[in-house]
């Protein structure tokens, strides 16, 4: 005879075409939340018809909430592109049960390192990056006993699960766009650049390679970014948006030749356009502005920021898949270690908006 199905929250959902999470709550008398009468009456009624019984749960041991605890770094939390993906990271999580930790490293090697190590003398579920690690060896190791997952461009000689974009495709996409409509000139205005910020050099590089293939010399993209000392100096809450905004403030005074400015993300696009907003210059009739990452800001009327797409939202969701399957496959074979690696590229798509224009006219 088989075995009695249990009646789960989502089918009474389904059943009553309600959230999911409106009847858990309901079930579960969720403190601090209301609903109506009417509503609750039907919850109510629904998990009576289909035989729903509450699932008695019992105590969380200690080890047990780190059993089901994920693990997210992330270098800042004031750009809404980390933001967008933690909640999408922390939306699927829920569905697995796991409960979410996010640590912030403000991209402070010894910050990312403290906490590798005080993963690895805890029994999670496994740790996503938000961006390329800068302790990829202890990362390797760390890999070896709880599945990792990194988002965005992948981390040379690293040996764990990604969801890669190879951010040279989107600088290539903004380099068309932007010689399509004239611009032989433009400004990459980036947040320091080095070999660990590789989505950062990545970019630019993109960027060059359009302009290289339309036979303009690559000088013609030019580059500014702080040093480190600088870029230190300025709050973490507000950081990329006001090197955006000094930085093309020293390009205006510089008398630059660029028609364009390119962002290396949208926040520091927001500066720029901030900056020229402010010196009496018209978006996109006097100077066009690009940036990346598609965040929710960038659609607003007021913004209106042409800027790449590359599924942040999907990107996060999907990590967290990686590393359920990964736990559900040791948990059957009782394996001791993860015998594959999991890449996954999502395409970039280019979003244009109010912010780019033709090229004006040179006087």
């Amino acid at each position: 005879m088989a075995a009695k199905r249990r009646v789960t929250t989502k089918m009474i959902a389904e059943y009553i075409g309600m959230s999911q999470s409106t009847v858990s709550m309901i079930l579960s008398n969720k403190p601090h939340v209301s609903f109506s009468q009417e509503t609750r009456d039907k919850v109510l009624k629904a998990a009576e018809e289909l035989g729903y019984e509450k699932k008695h749960k019992a105590p969380i041991l200690k080890d047990q909430l780190l059993n089901d605890t994920l693990m997210v770094i992330c270098p800042i939390l004031s750009n809404c592109y980390y933001t967008m993906m933690i909640h999408s990271i922390a939306e699927r999580a829920q569905e697995y049960g796991y409960a979410t930790f996010v640590a912030p490293t403000m991209r402070d090697a010894s910050i990312e390192e403290h906490y590798l190590k005080m993963f690895s003398h805890l029994n999670i579920c496994g740790v996503i990056y938000l961006y390329p690690p800068a302790m990829v060896q202890e990362a390797n190791k760390l890999s070896s006993i709880v599945p990792i997952v990194s988002i965005g461009d992948k981390a040379p000689d690293s040996s764990f699960d990604s969801v890669e974009l190879d951010s040279k495709k989107p600088g290539y996409l903004i380099g068309e766009h932007l010689i399509s409509l004239g611009h032989t000139h433009v400004t990459y205005v980036s947040t320091p650049i080095n070999e660990k910020e590789i989505g950062r050099m990545y970019r630019l590089e993109g960027i060059q390679k359009a302009f290289r293939k339309h036979g303009y010399p690559i000088e013609h993209v030019e580059v500014v970014s702080p040093d480190f000392a600088t870029y230190s100096g300025y709050p973490a809450n507000t950081s990329e948006f006001s090197n955006g905004y000094d930085l093309t403030v020293k390009v205006l005074d510089n008398h630059t030749k660029s028609t364009a400015f390119i962002g290396n993300n949208d926040m520091t696009a927001f500066g720029i356009m901030s900056a020229l907003s402010d010196r009496g210059y018209r978006i996109p009739q006097d100077y066009s502005v690009c940036g990346f990452d598609n965040i929710n800001l960038s659609s607003m009327p007021q913004i209106s920021l042409t800027t790449i797409e590359h599924a942040s939202e999907l990107k996060g969701r999907e990590a967290v898949d990686i590393i359920y399957r990964k736990n559900m496959t040791k948990k059957k074979t009782g394996g001791s270690k993860y015998n594959y690696i999991m890449r996954l590229e999502y395409e970039p798509e280019l979003i244009i908006r109010n912010s780019s224009g033709k090229c004006r006219k040179k006087s």
